[in-house]
């Protein structure tokens, strides 16, 4: 079991795998850990190791360290205001259109209303039996979290409750997270409802739609959490529709942050009929020619 470590033993364990502390005191240093937490900041520093001697590279810096930090912190608050634009955007405008076939009833609560749809199938080979399966537990999950609201003591909620009505989808979409809605797209039967908000945000198609809030799903719950952006390798693919592409400055791998920013950027720069939001965000990004290969060219 790993032992608690005083802040002074923190700084010294950095420096005993060849930290090189000239550049920044150990006082400041050891507040530098006292404010970030030594498991977060080490996040950072493992992207400076020689991973084959489990040290430092020779000619690390605290201060290095606390650039990429600092960097990455900024571009997480720009994360932030880009996805606050981002995500009421888009839950406005898909309640508007869901709304507009279902108006006010509680349709959305209705297996029917999503996939898969019918009996269990009798006949399929394992890769669409795995699909079916994971489509089941995607919607059980949307119809569970929506019911969920009930609980909830907003007192436009509760205002329906009490009156024993439906919560109308233009209410419930608010208060659900990020994750929920993203998973509530994917999850819709009918996906034709979605081409308008797609058209609106100049995005081909549906299913570059849903990609793209997925991704941006995902970038958001980093950032929010306060994760590491800087140097980290992304599982899945993050979609880049002609919107990203149109801001890119430089490859973006679809498995990079770079690539998820720059879809943001470009998010955002589609709603607010400017570029001044994708100039910010990159220009931060591009700030430290030293740092920027950890956006595009993540090792972690």
């Amino acid at each position: 079991m790993k032992e608690w470590l005083s802040v002074t033993a923190q700084v010294q364990k950095h420096l005993d795998r060849g930290l090189d502390s000239a550049s920044v005191s150990r006082r400041d240093f050891a507040l530098f850990l006292y404010s970030n937490n030594y498991y977060r900041v080490s996040g950072y520093g493992r992207c400076f190791y020689d991973n084959s001697a489990d040290r430092y590279v020779v000619g690390t810096t605290a201060q290095h360290l606390m650039d990429a930090y600092e960097l990455d912190r900024r571009v997480r608050n720009l994360v932030l205001d880009g996805v606050g634009v981002v995500e009421p955007t888009l839950r406005s405008r898909v309640a508007y259109h869901v709304t507009q076939s279902i108006g006010g009833s509680d349709d959305y609560l209705a297996e029917s209303f999503y996939v898969p749809a019918g009996s269990t199938p009798t006949e399929m080979d394992d890769r669409a039996y795995d699909r079916w399966h994971k489509e089941i537990a995607n919607r059980t999950r949307v119809i569970d979290d929506f019911h969920a609201i009930q609980n909830r003591n907003e007192i436009f909620i509760q205002h329906h409750i009490k009156n024993g009505d439906p919560i109308p989808f233009w209410e419930a979409i608010e208060v659900i997270s990020i994750g929920t809605f993203s998973r509530f797209l994917r999850a819709l039967r009918d996906k034709k409802v979605l081409t308008p908000v797609a058209k609106s945000m100049n995005i081909e198609d549906e299913a570059k739609l849903l990609q793209a809030v997925q991704n941006i799903a995902f970038l958001r719950n980093i950032a929010a959490h306060h994760g590491r952006l800087w140097n980290r390798r992304f599982d899945g693919h993050v979609t880049l529709p002609q919107i990203a592409l149109d801001v890119k400055r430089l490859y973006l791998h679809p498995k990079t942050p770079a690539a998820a920013l720059t879809l943001l950027a470009g998010m955002v720069d589609q709603i607010e009929k400017s570029t001044n939001y994708s100039t910010s965000l990159l220009d931060l990004l591009h700030s430290d020619s030293s740092l920027i290969d950890g956006y595009y060219r993540p090792i972690l």
